[in-house]
C-alpha cells in the first residue's frame, strides 16, 4: 500500500491538483493546521471542481467552495457551500495562487494521499509515488498534450 507524499516544488504540485480527480491536503508550518481538498475536472474539462474535507469522513464529507477556471484561477461562486472570508476557503485561494505563480513557499507543505490524481487509483510506483500520477495516466496525459 502507498503512502501519502509531500510535493517538493510548486510545479508537481500544480500538475497534481490539475490532474481530474486530486486529494491534497494543505499543511501549514506557521499554525499547524491543515485542509483537505479534492479537485475534481468538469466533464467537459473546462473547469475543476473544489471542495473542502468538513468532518471526520474523508471518503464522503466535503463541502464545495469554489471553482478554478483557465483565465480566472480560483474562484468563489454562487453555489459554494462556504464563503470566501472562511479560513479554508483563504488558505486554497492564497496557496493556488503561489503555486500559479510557481511558488511554493517555505511555510506551507502540499501533499497527495497516495492516490493517482487522474484516475484515483493507489500508487505503487516510487516514481509515480513522487509525482502523484500513476503511470498509465502519466503517459495519457503527455499523449493528450502532444494532440
Amino acid at each position: 500500500m502507498s503512502e501519502g507524499k509531500k510535493f517538493k516544488d510548486a510545479a508537481d504540485a500544480m500538475t497534481f491538483i490539475q490532474a481530474g480527480n486530486a486529494t491534497v491536503t494543505i499543511v501549514s508550518k506557521v499554525t499547524e493546521k491543515r485542509f483537505t481538498y479534492r479537485v475534481r475536472e468538469s466533464e467537459d474539462g473546462r473547469v475543476f471542481f473544489v471542495s473542502v474535507m468538513w468532518g471526520n469522513d474523508n471518503e464522503s464529507q466535503y463541502k464545495y467552495i469554489g471553482v478554478i477556471s483557465g483565465a480566472g484561477g480560483f474562484r468563489w461562486t454562487a453555489k459554494s457551500k462556504v464563503q470566501p472570508d472562511d479560513v479554508r476557503f483563504k488558505a486554497f485561494s492564497w496557496i493556488y495562487q503561489k503555486l500559479l505563480d510557481g511558488q511554493l513557499p517555505d511555510t506551507v507543505e502540499v501533499w497527495h494521499e497516495g492516490s493517482c490524481g487522474r484516475c484515483g487509483r493507489k500508487l505503487t510506483v516510487p516514481e509515480s509515488i513522487e509525482r502523484g500520477i500513476g503511470p498509465e495516466c502519466w503517459t495519457r496525459s503527455h499523449q493528450e498534450e502532444l494532440l
